[in-house]
């Protein structure tokens, strides 16, 4: 095993072997780390991690078992250092420790902390290097968001965590975030790396359980929300609570300032003094009054400001968004082993498109079908697509996937009106109601789609990853099929015809 040490007083990276004399290195060896030195043959020192990282990719020195020790009494050193290994795809798994404890997150995604060369943390690197040589290769390149993917669950597996848990965190977009996934995805800001874990879950890699609940801006998505009590007339914020009196003689009824004369109590209406409460006045409720219009009322309105993006609204608009904590299923700890995310087109379609239940699409589509049979000239047409792809797709073409998926989408989308219905079923099939469409328009949508997509795997050379195929049934053809159950059943013959 090679132990690369990140020291920031050695001038740049250097090799040292246990038969040249310590002097040579021109450098004052800490006692701390001086056990690296009697206990290996070859020690590499370096600046910096990202210096580390440079000269042994130039050396080929990833390819042999390797750990790092992050040496040095400031907090702000070690961090920086942690962070650009576990960012980079090279040392995204590596050994990684550190020589002082430190009070934030980042220490989630170290192996531990040692203070001096121990050889606890050669068994320990050694433990996690026995896993790693388990893996077959990461398919994916490194500029992919699958190898960093790959790299999230192969890190959780190779330490043997079981899942990843949302810590409170002032400084996310979501008031929450994850920290291992957080530092091995790149996420430019905390709580970003939420979309990368539901991708995972949606993939069955992870599996989640609820444990808290946020609040979001409907705008930005955000979390910094400002309730505020403010006048129900104007808006503005410059309400105070005020005590009020009712002038028995006059009805008139005032906040108490306009009362007072001198020692005495005056009503500003009819100027008669007023002496006794219950008597002459009484106190009833207090009461609002805005500074800027004069309004008064019993109750404020509340609207809520966006720290973020700055925009107002009322309450009832916040979004909630639950926070889950997250577990590495079998099947994610298969695909760990193996090196291939699994790529359901269909399944990430049917998400993007907002497809309903394929029950309540089933009802709707009797329904139709009743109302067609009533009344002929209520026409509606139902589209069925099937895609399939193959498995070589996930690590030969997996950036040509990702592309035809939006554009998919964007089909789709371009040839359906707010008003169809979108469901899917047996993870196979995308249908799509089309109301008060007669046989002619269906046959219009049918062959857009069927072109473009159609031409889309053609210019991206997919014909032989990824199988498509789509049909058409109209109304009427009540002679044929008289349930949903029928109609949908004659659409899947036509698709697997």
């Amino acid at each position: 095993m090679i132990p690369v040490i990140i020291f920031e007083s050695v001038p740049s990276f250097i090799k040292f072997r246990s038969n040249i004399a310590r002097e040579e290195l021109g450098i004052q060896i800490p006692i701390e780390i001086s056990g690296f030195l009697n206990y290996f043959e070859t020690v590499y020192f370096s600046p910096t991690a990202e210096e580390a990282i440079t000269v042994m990719d130039e050396k080929g020195l990833f390819t042999d078992p390797h750990l790092f020790y992050v040496f040095s009494d400031k907090e702000k050193f070690i961090e920086d250092q942690v962070i650009c290994l576990r960012r980079h795809h090279e040392t995204a798994l590596s050994p990684l420790f550190i020589s002082m404890n430190l009070y934030t997150n980042i220490i989630d995604v170290t192996d531990g902390v040692f203070k001096s060369f121990s050889e606890n943390m050669i068994s320990k690197a050694s433990e996690i290097w026995e896993i790693l040589s388990k893996f077959d290769p990461n398919p994916y390149a490194a500029s992919l968001p699958e190898n960093k993917r790959i790299s999230y669950i192969r890190f959780l597996t190779s330490r043997k965590l079981e899942e990843e848990k949302p810590v409170l965190q002032k400084d996310s977009i979501k008031g929450f975030f994850y920290p291992r996934a957080y530092y091995i995805f790149s996420s430019k800001e905390k709580g970003e790396e939420l979309d990368e874990l539901e991708n995972l879950k949606m993939h069955k890699i992870l599996e989640s359980e609820i444990v808290n609940k946020t609040s979001l801006c409907p705008f930005c998505k955000y979390y910094t929300l400002i309730f505020r009590e403010v006048c129900p007339s104007c808006g503005s914020v410059r309400i105070k609570i005020v005590e009020f009196i009712h002038h028995y003689s006059c009805g008139y009824i005032g906040p108490v300032d306009e009362f007072i004369k001198g020692d005495r109590l005056v009503c500003p209406k009819c100027h008669e003094e007023l002496k006794h409460i219950g008597v002459d006045y009484d106190k009833p409720l207090e009461k609002y009054i805005c500074d800027d219009c004069g309004a008064r009322f019993l109750e404020p309105d509340i609207d809520v400001l966006c720290a973020n993006c700055k925009k107002k609204f009322k309450p009832e608009d916040v979004e909630s968004e639950f926070i889950n904590k997250y577990f590495l299923t079998p099947f994610g700890k298969m695909v760990a082993f193996e090196g291939k995310l699994p790529i359901n087109i269909f399944e990430e379609v049917s998400v993007s498109l907002g497809v309903i239940n394929y029950s309540a699409f089933s009802y709707i589509l009797d329904k139709f079908i009743r109302i067609s049979e009533r009344y002929p000239e209520r026409k509606f047409c139902v589209i069925g697509i099937y895609f399939s792809i193959v498995e070589e797709a996930f690590a030969e073409v997996p950036l040509k996937i990702r592309t035809f998926l939006k554009d998919l989408i964007s089909i789709i989308k371009d040839n359906i009106r707010s008003s169809d219905i979108l469901s899917a079923s047996e993870d196979k099939y995308l249908f799509i109601l089309l109301p008060e469409t007669p046989k002619e328009g269906g046959i219009r949508v049918y062959e857009r789609i069927q072109s473009r997509i159609n031409k889309l795997l053609v210019k991206n050379k997919l014909t032989d990853f990824i199988k498509f195929r789509i049909a058409l049934e109209c109304s009427p053809s009540t002679d044929k099929f008289s349930t949903s159950q029928e109609l949908i059943k004659a659409i899947i013959d036509k698709l697997r015809s």
